[in-house]
């Protein structure tokens, strides 16, 4: 019998009353697990007895042993996830030791604790599940404003500005999705009363559409009303910020939104690449070849797949072991990316299968980038080379165009494994080109 996971352990820091029954009474206790304490000394004692995953924070008033927290989260790196819990601006500048990785505003709400909570604890998740991982690389963060407020945004797009991320901003909602897919930012920051389309209609295509839905997506709002909440939520929004928003408030969420998404596109770039040569791996193929398809029949182009083997892998495998036939495999990867053009697309297919995808390519082009990649091949110096059948590491590459030789992606992946395995029989170390249908 598998034990369950168990769940999360909140430490609620207040001396407010209210905010202790709202928060108890509130709490999703399927969810979560809560301790609560008013003192500071004590909060510390449970957090090194408990190892609590999220501290709730209500700053105090002056008492003794004040300064034990400071010093405990310093000590622990400032690793625990705090939420500040706070009704006035001035929390985060009489704080300033507090690392906060978000808001909860009181009187507190059922919904935005839900929500502050499931935001930390995914984050923490999150970064455990990646810890020995190399992250997504991210430039500059590029962030959508949408606002129709011409000193609203520019009041906004000055705070974030202030803190080196790239500012977009649009007016309307018209505006937001053409940008959007334009500019593919990292994080939109949505008003919700706008001219035209209102933005929950605009979060509503935002997230209809495959290449924009996984943006966080925060809104803007100068309502306060539970129905508005729910209805943002329940069309995708991540999160809202209420107006006037306070500067300190708008960079704690934006960060912890921007720091999500990284998270989030390392995973989906783990789950897309083969660890070995870091190419893009079967999986992605599959989702890659129909939209390549899709393209090519919708504009009448044609699409070439070229598959390729390395010869006498086995032999090669079994007289030098398995860590330098890893490192040629690594070698053979990084050699076709760099003789393929920038639109073209590289995977490991399995073991030592190779794809590359080639759009707008017919069967002369085609043929002229395998030989140029048997050639290139052929040439390298891999070590142990010499071991090989006739003194060097050779691939056989099979190659078919679609609509030449399939009518879909499925055809088009058979008709070039029928050409490799042609290329093989007649000798290795050569292409063949698929045969017409028929």
């Amino acid at each position: 019998m598998t034990g369950s996971t168990p769940h999360p352990l909140v430490l609620l820091l207040s001396g407010n009353r209210e905010t202790i029954s709202a928060v108890a009474s509130q709490l999703e206790y399927d969810l979560y697990n809560l301790l609560i304490t008013a003192r500071e000394e004590e909060a510390v004692e449970l957090l090194r007895q408990h190892r609590a995953d999220v501290l709730i924070f209500e700053p105090l008033k002056p008492q003794p042993h004040a300064g034990c927290l400071e010093s405990f989260l310093q000590e622990e790196g400032n690793k625990l996830p705090v939420i500040l819990v706070t009704s006035s601006r001035d929390n985060f500048t009489s704080h300033p030791w507090l690392r906060v990785d978000e808001v909860l505003h009181t009187p507190v709400s059922r919904v935005e604790l839900a929500a502050r909570l499931r935001s930390v604890t995914t984050l923490q998740q999150l970064e455990k599940q990646l810890a020995d991982q190399p992250l997504a690389p991210r430039g500059k963060s590029r962030v959508l404003l949408v606002e129709d407020s011409p000193l609203q945004r520019r009041i906004l797009a000055g705070y974030l500005a202030g803190e080196g991320m790239e500012v977009i901003t649009a007016a309307d909602g018209a505006q937001a999705l053409l940008l959007a897919k334009q500019q593919k930012p990292d994080l939109i920051l949505l008003d919700v009363i706008l001219p035209g389309m209102d933005g929950f209609e605009v979060c509503r295509r935002l997230k209809e559409n495959p290449g924009l839905k996984d943006i966080p997506l925060v809104f803007i709002t100068s309502r306060q009303g539970k129905q508005d909440r729910i209805r943002g939520l329940e069309c995708g929004a991540d999160d809202f910020l209420y107006k006037p928003v306070d500067r300190e408030e708008l960079l704690v969420r934006t960060r912890s939104l921007l720091r999500r998404k990284q998270l989030m596109d390392t995973l989906a770039r783990e789950a897309s690449r083969d660890p070995l040569t870091g190419l893009y791996n079967r999986r992605q193929l599959a989702l890659d070849l129909q939209r390549e398809i899709s393209r090519a029949r919708r504009y009448s182009t044609p699409l070439a797949l070229i598959m390729a083997d390395v010869d006498y892998f086995k032999n090669y495998n079994d007289t030098n072991g398995h860590l330098t036939a890893d490192e040629v495999l690594q070698q053979l990867a990084a050699l076709l990316v760099a003789h393929t053009r920038n639109v073209d697309t590289v995977y490991r297919y399995g073991g030592e299968e190779f794809i590359i995808l080639l759009p707008q390519t017919g069967q002369d082009g085609a043929l002229t980038a395998a030989e140029k990649l048997r050639r290139m091949v052929e040439q390298h110096p891999f070590p142990h080379r010499e071991k090989q059948p006739g003194g060097c590491l050779t691939i056989s590459l099979g190659v078919a165009v679609y609509p030449d030789h399939a009518r879909d992606a499925e055809e088009l992946l058979l008709a070039a494994d029928r050409a490799m395995y042609r290329a093989k029989r007649e000798g290795r170390n050569r292409v063949a080109m698929a045969a017409p249908p028929g």
